[in-house]
């Protein structure tokens, strides 16, 4: 087995560099921000001149080959003859069955264009399976059957191990329809996801970040719904009033302002308010959110629980940025006779799903809606998104 070695000092691309940390396109809560960041301190991935990261830009064969050459596959990097494409003499062993292989050994005249060309899913997950059977790290686990792969009978022959062993192994995963999509190309965000995961494979994991949780003594919530014949302005005044004031970066339970934390006060919600609770247009439903206009039905709905999730006191943005949806936001809908809210409970950009608490106008709770994100943003000019995030 050959020595993999550390520090990793790969580039994605021969571009001019700019700083680890502070992409102008790459928000705090980005989906993919963590790998992202240590993929730029280990030198994997870099951003552009101009400040930016575009992390939608597709990968090449190039790029990908950097990725790995610089990364796992250092003896036959420095082996590799100096010139352009050093990373791709490098990669050759595990490109084996590849489209890039194929056109990197013919080295025709189309041959520069191809290498700079989107990398396909398919190639990806070969390369990926190749590098890893090298290292001696393959895994099998119970996880997957064919059966789950929706498009498992489209796959080419010569592409099923590696699709099957990658996904098995939590390496490059489907689509949220639970295609493989082959033909499909991965983006700069998800290249780097990959990298981390092939980085904990290979070389072990990464020290864990230090609990921001430890130590801290939780606080115990109000119960949230509506108690007898109250009305929403009453249930809220009494959960606002039993609700602790918050620290800042914290939630009013006093653990963390994350996810998973958020996750948690919203199942607290939901036995408050499971499915199926009716949540009408009367003015028994109304709310005035403090420092806020009063409102009713649906919105009220949204944000009583806002407040309960994130303390009333936390400041409440407006805005229609989709692209910066995470846990716990607000999103209100309307348009013509159509209104509804929706609670965002998940989000998975790698798959560009969503799941959420939804109320439509004089309906009822519905904990088990889900979604693409695009279509989210489809919905651009009928919504408004209410965060505590910002």
């Amino acid at each position: 087995m050959k020595k993999i070695f550390l520090p990793l000092l790969a580039l994605l691309c021969l571009i001019l560099p700019a700083q680890a940390a502070g992409f102008y396109d790459l928000p705090e809560d980005h989906w993919a921000g963590e790998e992202i960041r240590l993929a730029v301190d280990a030198g994997v991935l870099n951003g552009y001149g101009d400040g930016s990261f575009q992390p939608a830009r597709a990968v090449t064969a190039a790029q990908f080959c950097a990725m790995l050459s610089r990364s796992f596959l250092k003896e036959e990097y420095d082996r590799a003859p100096e010139g352009k494409y050093r990373e791709m003499d490098a990669c050759l062993s595990v490109l084996e069955g590849t489209s890039a292989e194929a056109a990197y050994k013919d080295r025709g005249r189309h041959w520069d264009r191809f290498v700079n060309e989107p990398l396909n899913r398919y190639d990806m997950a070969q390369t990926i399976y190749s590098l890893v059977r090298e290292r001696d790290a393959l895994q099998e686990t119970d996880r997957l059957s064919t059966a789950d792969i929706a498009d498992w009978e489209e796959i080419p022959d010569g592409c099923r191990k590696a699709v099957f062993t990658c996904w098995d192994m939590g390496l490059l995963q489907g689509r949220s329809d639970g295609r493989f999509a082959g033909e499909d190309h991965l983006n700069r965000a998800q290249a780097a996801v990959i990298w981390s995961r092939l980085d904990t494979l290979l070389n072990g994991p990464r020290e864990e970040p230090e609990d921001p949780d430890a130590g801290v003594t939780v606080k115990e919530m109000p119960a949230f719904g509506l108690q007898g014949e109250e009305t929403v302005q009453e249930m809220m005044k009494r959960v606002n009033a039993g609700t602790p004031r918050c620290e800042e970066g914290r939630l009013p339970n006093g653990k963390a302002r994350t996810e998973e934390n958020i996750q948690e006060l919203l199942e607290l919600v939901k036995q408050g308010c499971p499915n199926g609770t009716v949540w009408s247009g009367t003015m028994r439903f109304d709310y005035r959110p403090s420092h806020f206009s009063p409102v009713k039905g649906c919105l009220s709905f949204g944000l009583a629980v806002s407040d309960f999730v994130f303390g009333e006191e936390a400041p409440l943005t407006q805005h229609q940025n989709h692209r910066s949806l995470s846990v716990g936001d607000v999103i209100h809908i309307q348009g013509g006779d159509v209104e509804r809210v929706l609670i965002l409970t998940g989000v998975d950009r790698e798959e560009d799903s969503y799941t959420a608490c939804q109320l439509e106008r004089n309906g009822k709770v519905d904990w088990d809606e889900w979604g693409p994100l695009s279509g989210l943003v489809d919905l651009r000019g009928f919504t408004t998104i209410y965060s505590r995030w910002k």
